[in-house]
């Protein structure tokens, strides 16, 4: 870098730095504690569009994990060549299944289909607030 890009960077960072009291002084939105994206998105009621947009990425991306979910579900100690292998089949179509419907909902996102953009499919155990195992018995 040359002695003139030296000044000049050098100059842009004492004007940047001097600026930032203003910038600090500006009053704070005056509309209820809401900014303006939130102003947006209740007026145009856009929080369930992206909620299903979230949702789509979310169920393309993270479709794979049915596969080791479903080997578990499946997998017994009497017979675990079959289970496994029973497990990972059933996995990887319904895998194939959840990415197909994520890619489906990041595609329509716009759109209030379902009705009322809901949920074509569960949310994914590994994902789920509360589990349906019980506790380990402390020994």
């Amino acid at each position: 870098m040359t002695g003139s890009g030296r000044w000049v960077i050098l100059g842009l960072l004492i004007i940047g730095l001097g600026t930032a009291g203003a910038w600090a002084d500006e009053p704070a939105p005056t509309s209820g504690g809401r900014d303006r994206v939130d102003e947006m998105m209740g007026r145009y009621n856009l929080s369930p569009a992206f909620t299903k947009l979230g949702r789509g990425v979310s169920n393309a991306l993270l479709g794979w994990l049915e596969v080791p979910l479903s080997v578990e579900k499946r997998y017994t100690t009497s017979d675990t060549v079959g289970s496994g292998l029973a497990g990972a089949a059933i996995g990887i179509f319904k895998g194939a299944v959840r990415m197909g419907v994520g890619v489906y909902e990041t595609v329509t996102f716009f759109l209030p289909l379902p009705e009322h953009f809901e949920p074509i499919l569960p949310t994914l155990e590994y994902f789920q607030k509360t589990t349906k195992r019980k506790p380990l018995p402390l020994e």
